[in-house]
């Protein structure tokens, strides 16, 4: 039988009625939106309670003994489903896309209640930042295409604060880029294949994608050098002078608005879960 989905006004008492009914409470603490509502899992006075992220391998015995116990278990992963099925399923933050309820019908056993939004006002500014207008990215296309840029630069071209400008160009599909150049060579071992790396040419230092340093396996180590001041650090965005597929990114913006209008209706629709 398909999980009963329900709405709420208080993600806190939702939990603390699923656990008093139930033994498998999932909590998905994941956000899409750019100023959200965060949920404080320090107001639950239930016990135990678990947290897991997939990348926090040590947040593994959590999941493991919460599967053998129950309890409420704080999934932080975008999606729920290395977390595995459950009793009740609650989403913190209303979802973006009717796909990510019904992923969470298929995992919960019994209910799947949803955090019913104060104003969804939100949601709408998070859809005109991530995926905003054709015409919008169009004027900012005129000032970035074929440049490379820091984020100042493209800041003062655009006149768009960065804050809004680091959503609205991941559209774009920007390359980034790391111009690392020497300043004092570190005493730390662990630092010296890095430095090494980066000084491998001339010695004046070098410029790479991110992707090439995360892939050469000196992530960390590079922004460990820029931050003991080894190394002066400088990133860029590298946007193509081809021109980006205008239609394909009015098409995915309709796309968002429509799957929000269909959680919206969905939601608005639901009973409430502390009156059902």
């Amino acid at each position: 039988m398909a999980a009963k989905l329900y709405a709420t006004n208080d993600v806190v008492a939702s939990i603390q009625r699923a656990h008093e009914a139930f033994t498998h409470v999932l909590v998905n603490r994941s956000y899409a939106s750019i100023r959200p509502t965060y949920f404080r899992s320090e107001k639950l006075s239930v016990e135990p309670i678990f947290s897991y992220a997939p990348w926090e391998p040590a947040s593994l015995a959590q999941l493991e003994r919460w599967r053998a116990n129950g309890g409420v278990l704080i999934d932080r992963n975008s999606v729920p489903d290395k977390a595995g099925e459950t009793d009740v399923l609650i989403f913190v933050e209303a979802p973006f896309s009717l796909a990510r309820v019904t992923r969470a019908t298929a995992l919960a056993h019994e209910h799947v209640i949803i955090a019913r939004p104060h104003v969804w006002r939100t949601h709408e500014e998070a859809i005109e930042l991530r995926a905003p207008p054709v015409e919008t990215l169009q004027e900012i296309w005129k000032h970035i295409r074929g440049r490379r840029m820091t984020d100042l630069e493209l800041v003062d071209a655009t006149g768009i604060p960065m804050s809004r400008l680091q959503y609205m160009c991941a559209g774009l599909k920007p390359g980034k880029e790391l111009e690392m150049r020497p300043r004092l060579a570190p005493q730390a071992p662990g630092l010296l294949p890095a430095w090494e790396w980066i000084n491998a040419g001339d010695g004046a230092g070098c410029t790479a994608s991110r992707k090439a340093v995360r892939l050469a396996g000196h992530k960390n180590a590079v922004r460990e050098l820029a931050r003991h001041g080894h190394i002066a650090l400088t990133k860029y965005l590298a946007f193509g002078a081809e021109e980006p597929q205008w239609e394909k990114l009015a098409s995915k913006r309709a796309a968002a608005l429509a799957d929000l209008a269909a959680v919206r209706a969905l939601v608005e629709s639901l009973p409430d879960h502390l009156e059902a």
